[in-house]
């Protein structure tokens, strides 16, 4: 799939570097094996369902260029940047300690049939990260509003995660790259969909 265009609107996160992130990408390693497994397992979860939601965001930019406020409205802009920026770290930072608290969680940030996409994907953190003792923390690079009309947005979103062994201290990086389609509800922005470019770094 060809690189997306550049968002409308676009906000930074800053992103602290680490001289040993490049050291910790070890594609060899059980963590990594295992990210690289859930972002797999994420893309095969939601391959049928990324595809309706690229279908269904053409429809949207056909049926709604011209209500596009990504730009004119900035207010709406960057509440719907922050909260889905927010809810995609909390969805998919978790420990193993407690992935219950991550899943109850995304069942308040999430809508729709990416409730059950998600449900899915989680089945697999249930089992592999209590047996790899894992610590998973997402956080947002950059995030881009490309749509924004008729109380629904499409958001490109870059993020890193930093995933740690307990007991070793070891830790990897991987990347990630997906296009967000959220839902306002009653004032609070929820994902509906979520397509997955890319997988580990």
């Amino acid at each position: 799939m060809s690189p997306p265009s550049k968002p409308a609107a676009e906000e930074d996160t800053p992103a602290a570097a680490d001289p040993a992130a490049e050291a910790g990408q070890q594609a060899g390693s059980p963590r990594r094996r295992l990210v690289a497994a859930l972002l797999a397992a994420a893309t095969v979860a939601v391959g049928s369902f990324g595809i309706w939601a690229t279908v269904a965001a053409h429809g949207l930019r056909a049926s709604a260029a011209d209500d596009n406020v990504a730009l004119v409205d900035r207010a709406t802009t960057t509440a719907v940047s922050r909260q889905v920026a927010h809810a995609v770290e909390t969805i998919f930072s978790y420990s193993y300690a407690d992935t219950a608290r991550t899943k109850a969680s995304a069942q308040r940030l999430l809508t729709g049939g990416a409730i059950r996409q998600y449900d899915q994907l989680f089945a697999l953190v249930e089992q592999q990260a209590p047996k790899q003792k894992l610590v998973v923390t997402t956080r947002v690079t950059r995030i881009g509003v490309e749509l924004l009309a008729g109380g629904r947005a499409r958001l490109l979103v870059f993020a890193n995660q930093q995933d740690t062994r307990s007991g070793t201290g070891q830790t990897s990086y991987g990347g990630a790259m997906f296009a967000v389609t959220a839902v306002d509800r009653r004032g609070k922005w929820k994902i509906e969909n979520i397509n997955t470019f890319t997988g580990g770094a």
